[in-house]
Order: structure tokens, then C-alpha cells, then sequence
């Protein structure tokens, strides 16, 4: 129901987009849960996963009808060089075939002892199926993480471009002061050169935030199934990823609902499943073939046939003697269960890592946001009060650059600690399935 509703969703936001940029041809403002909608709905990966939901859908139904009686239709017809005439004693001649010959069929036949095999190949193909959607659910969630996390990239960069023009405008303007300081022999040419060189720097630091954004945004883009160099979408920011106030479960807690919620726990589950069913249909396989048949004949130009027959009967058939393919057959099949079963294994040993993983990185980002305001406003003040030295004369231009960088820097690992924060958070619904 949920995938219907994104899908729904995502149709919606493209029907809309379309129809704004048509009639106006502004902007597309777009949210995130409308960038996760639109992926969902047309992410080419995620329509493959579909695809491959579909045609397992279509072989389990294939593999179900053949579990039914099967009616065939034949028809034959043969033209002869001559009519098939026997002489008989006496001169008397006895026609056994036209020249012209038509043999019209309809047979039926049911499986018996084959509806064993069937009905397992059935079982394992619709356990495969669901497995199929147990993918395409996993497929979903993890896109939604990674359309989620390069939507809350492309917000870091940006504000961390923002910080960094800041504080190169606060340097150009120092730099005019120390110009003039220069002209009166206040300062130095190396003190006008080391503001020069700070304000340099920070630009350096726009210009790779910039960067980072445009990748991101060019990432994000091509998970949404639109040009990667669309310059006609605007992003709203993220607020209800960065504010989310999502209690931190228990460990032991997290661990059990992983495992019950994650849909790779069930893919993989499902898989050993289908295994084991094609592991017995392998086994009934070596069993002989006994069918229920049932036809009706009509025949023209055969003398010796009558025109219209029925039978019904049993048609057996054991291959006794094939090198053994059918057994080795059976063995593959019984690998293949053993192999799902230690991925099931491994699968729930990964998710517990990830899980683990996943609060670790979400107390470590928590703690440094706690850390990153307690060096912010140390670092503020160390700037006011080397302002105040400076003025006094007894600090240096020096002092103050260091100060200045050290109030940057701690501005810029503040806000990388509250985007980390909120990319752990998604991070973590991901690892518990949510």
C-alpha cells in the first residue's frame, strides 16, 4: 500500500511539474519527500526491480496453470501420390487409404504423479516471487535513504559556502583597514599580505563547498529520473530532517526490530524458502510420469480406421537411465538450500553490524553538535577578546587572523555536525527497516 502511495505520489509531482513549467516556465520548487516521491516513481533501477517482480509473478501463475488438465488440437492432413488399394483373391480389390487423408485430434491429459514436482516448482516460484517484492521494498528504502542523504548534502554545501563568503567578507574588509593601517605605518606589507592570504583561503573554501553542492545536486537529480544539469529545480531546505526528533531506541531494542523489519531479512528468509521447495521438486522429479489421457479422433481417407474413436487411458513414462542428470540435478538443488541458508545467516549478522554501526555514528554525531557549540562560543569570545587586544596593542594582526580562523573553522564544523546528525538519523531508519 505504501509503494502504491509513493507511486501515486511521485506520478503527481511529475503531472504537476510539468504542467507549471508548461504555463509558466518557473522554477520547480520540490521538497523531499517530493524528491523521494518522483525517484520512487521513476528511477530506472528501481522500474528494473519491478520488471524482474513481474515476470516472477508470471512464472509462478505459468507454473500454477500446469497444475490443470491440458487440451491439445491437432489436425493432419496428407495428399499421397495414389490411393493405397490391397488386391484380393478373385480379383477383387480392397482400398485400405485415399489418395487425400485428414486426421483431426482433440486430446486431453492430466498430470498425477507429476503434480508432486508441479506443485513444489509452484510453491518454490511463488516464494521467490514474494522474495521479489521483498527486493523491491529493500530497493526502496534504500534509495529513499540515498535521495534523502544528497538532498541533505546539497543543504551542507550551501551553507557552508554561505559561512565561508561570510568570512571572507569580513576579511576584505579587515584587509581595507589594514591597507590603510599600511599607508599610516600602523601595520606591515607581511600583516597586509597574511590578511590577503586568510581571505584567499576562505574563498578557497567557498569555492569547494560549491563544488560539493553542484555534485550533489547533480546526484540527487539523476536519482530523480531528471537531467543531471536541470537548472530549473529549487530545493526546499530540509527542515524536517534537520529537526527530527526521533527518540534513539535501545540497543537490544533496535537489534530485534531490524531484524523483524528489514526486507532483506525477508527476501533472503523467503529465498531459502523457495529453495527448499525446488529442492523436493527435484527430488519428485526422479519419480516416474504417469498422466490421465483422453482424446477424440476423427478420420478421413483411412479405411481402417473408423471415422470417429474416443479412448481414455494412463501414459507412463520413466527415464531409468540418463547418466543421472535428474540426481545431480537434485544435489545442485540441495546446495542451492544449504547456500540460502548460511545468507540468511550472514544477512542477519550484517543488519546487527549495521545497526551497531548506525548509533554509534548517531551518538558520535549527537556528541560532536554538543561539542561543536561549546568550541563556537569559545571561539567567539577568543575573537572578542583578541579584537580588544589588538586595539589596545597588545596582540597582533596575527592573533586576530588565528582567532578569525579558529571562529570559522568552528562555524563550519558546527553546521557539518548538524547535517551529519540528521544524515545519521537517516542512516539509521535505514538500518532498522523503517
Amino acid at each position: 500500500m505504501r509503494r502504491i502511495l509513493s507511486l501515486v505520489l511521485g506520478c503527481c509531482a511529475l503531472a504537476a511539474l510539468s504542467s507549471i513549467d508548461a504555463a509558466t516556465g518557473e522554477a520547480h520548487v520540490i521538497t523531499v519527500d517530493e524528491a523521494v516521491a518522483m525517484a520512487i516513481a521513476q528511477n530506472a533501477s528501481l522500474q528494473a526491480a519491478r520488471a524482474r517482480l513481474e515476470a516472477g509473478q508470471a512464472a509462478a501463475s505459468s507454473t500454477a496453470r500446469r497444475l490443470a488438465p491440458a487440451i491439445h488440437l491437432a489436425d493432419e492432413y496428407q495428399h499421397y501420390n495414389d490411393a493405397f488399394i490391397v488386391p484380393m483373391g478373385g480379383g477383387a480389390l480392397f482400398p485400405v487409404r485415399k489418395q487425400d487423408t485428414n486426421l483431426f485430434t482433440v486430446a486431453a491429459d492430466q498430470p498425477l504423479l507429476g503434480l508432486l514436482h508441479l506443485s513444489a516448482d509452484y510453491e518454490s516460484q511463488q516464494k521467490s516471487s514474494e522474495a521479489g517484492a521483498a527486493q523491491v521494498q529493500s530497493a526502496e528504502l534504500s534509495l529513499r535513504q540515498a535521495v534523502e542523504t544528497l538532498y541533505l548534502r546539497v543543504f551542507e554545501a550551501r551553507a557552508l559556502e554561505g559561512t565561508a563568503l561570510a568570512s571572507e567578507r569580513e576579511l576584505n574588509d579587515r584587509l581595507e583597514v589594514a591597507r590603510a593601517q599600511l599607508t599610516t605605518g600602523v601595520l606591515t606589507e607581511a600583516d597586509v599580505l597574511r590578511v590577503q592570504v586568510a581571505a584567499a583561503n576562505a574563498r578557497q573554501q567557498a569555492i569547494q563547498a560549491h563544488s560539493q553542492e553542484l555534485v550533489s545536486r547533480a546526484g540527487l537529480l539523476a536519482l530523480m529520473g531528471l537531467p543531471a544539469d536541470d537548472a530549473g529545480v529549487t530545493f526546499v531546505e530540509p527542515k524536517s530532517l534537520l529537526e527530527s526528533g526521533q527518540k534513539r531506541p535501545e540497543p537490544a531494542a533496535a537489534q530485534d526490530q531490524a531484524l523483524s523489519g528489514r526486507p532483506e531479512i525477508l527476501q533472503t528468509r523467503l529465498s531459502l524458502e523457495a529453495g527448499e521447495h525446488q529442492r523436493r521438486a527435484r527430488l519428485y522429479a526422479l519419480l516416474p510420469e504417469i498422466d490421465l489421457e483422453g482424446a477424440y479422433l476423427h478420420s478421413y481417407g483411412q479405411i481402417v480406421l473408423p471415422t470417429n474413436s474416443e479412448f481414455i487411458g494412463l501414459n507412463a513414462k520413466w527415464a531409468i537411465w540418463e547418466w543421472g542428470a535428474s540426481y545431480a540435478a537434485y544435489r545442485a538443488s540441495q546446495a542451492q538450500a544449504r547456500a540460502a541458508a548460511f545468507d540468511l545467516e550472514n544477512q542477519k549478522q550484517q543488519i546487527r553490524a549495521e545497526v551497531t554501526s548506525g548509533m554509534a555514528q548517531l551518538d558520535a554525531a549527537a556528541s560532536a553538535i554538543s561539542v561543536a557549540e561549546q568550541t563556537i562560543a569559545s571561539a567567539e569570545e577568543a575573537y572578542r577578546v583578541t579584537q580588544a587586544q589588538l586595539q589596545a596593542g597588545t596582540a597582533t594582526t596575527t592573533d586576530l587572523l588565528e582567532a578569525q580562523s579558529a571562529l570559522t573553522q568552528a562555524r563550519l564544523n558546527y553546521l557539518r555536525a548538524q547535517y551529519e546528525l540528521a544524515i545519521s538519523r537517516v542512516n539509521l531508519r535505514r538500518a532498522l527497516g523503517r
